[in-house]
């Protein structure tokens, strides 16, 4: 399988840290923006985009359209880590090895018969069930998924900063099913406060006109509020699948 690792980036030209996670990576920028990321990442392949394409679901939906077979990540990643761990166990997964695990979880995707597939949103080792480190079906994360060729998958640019809730659904309703393969997780900075990307978008407004349109489009028992405290915001989801 031609597998392509893209990041896409926007305005954090010189602040890029996921291709260091993950070896050969490709970034993908707006036109406009691409002397900057190549004069701060010379090293890095980067294919750029039209400048008319604004805002992350319509990058990814660009990306998906582009590339065929592939993984995105965002650019602000420091490391993909092992959830099952001992104590003191060093958790970091190198660079090469991170870029092969996303490979062959690519693979056993296909092999499947399906088309989305990511890994653990939870870096607790305490949820890892070790019974069933693999899940085929439920929410996978927006900062690290990826999207087969021949899928039904497309993101819609109605929603501004919740593209993964989007995927997630849409990806139950055409195909009932993901690869998820929960022994690892990609480590990230909060990219609600992280200058530029979606930054540069999210608010709680998007964050409330994104909750009552996806409950819109997949019902309001598919999509929920959260109900735990200490939660970054009000509008935090929950995404509950019949299957």
């Amino acid at each position: 399988m031609d597998l392509k690792i893209v990041i896409p980036s926007h305005k954090r030209f010189d602040r890029v840290l996921t291709t260091s996670a993950v070896a050969g990576a490709i970034l993908c920028v707006e036109e406009s923006q691409a002397k900057l990321y190549r004069a701060c990442n010379p090293d890095i392949e980067i294919v750029t985009h039209p400048d008319s394409i604004k805002g992350l679901a319509l990058k990814r939906d660009w990306i998906i359209k582009h590339f065929g077979d592939v993984f995105m990540l965002d650019d602000d990643i420091s490391a993909m880590k092992r959830v099952y761990t001992e104590k003191g166990e060093e958790t970091t997964v190198e660079a090469e090895t991170a870029s092969e695990i996303i490979r062959v979880t690519a693979q056993a995707c296909k092999d499947s018969g399906l088309f989305l597939f990511g890994f653990s949103s939870a870096p607790n080792p305490i949820a890892f069930n070790s019974l069933n480190p693999i899940q085929l079906s439920g929410y996978f994360t927006g900062c690290a998924h990826g999207v087969l060729k021949g899928s039904k998958l497309w993101y819609n640019p109605e929603i501004i900063c919740n593209e993964d809730y989007w995927i997630s659904c849409l990806n139950a309703h055409h195909h009932r099913g993901g690869w998820k393969d929960t022994r690892f997780y990609f480590a990230q900075k909060d990219t609600f406060v992280n200058r530029g990307g979606l930054a540069e978008f999210r608010n709680i407004e998007a964050e409330q006109k994104d909750f009552e349109y996806l409950q819109q489009v997949f019902g309001k028992e598919i999509i929920t509020l959260r109900k735990n405290q200490g939660k970054a915001h009000e509008f935090q989801k929950s995404l509950r699948l019949p299957f």
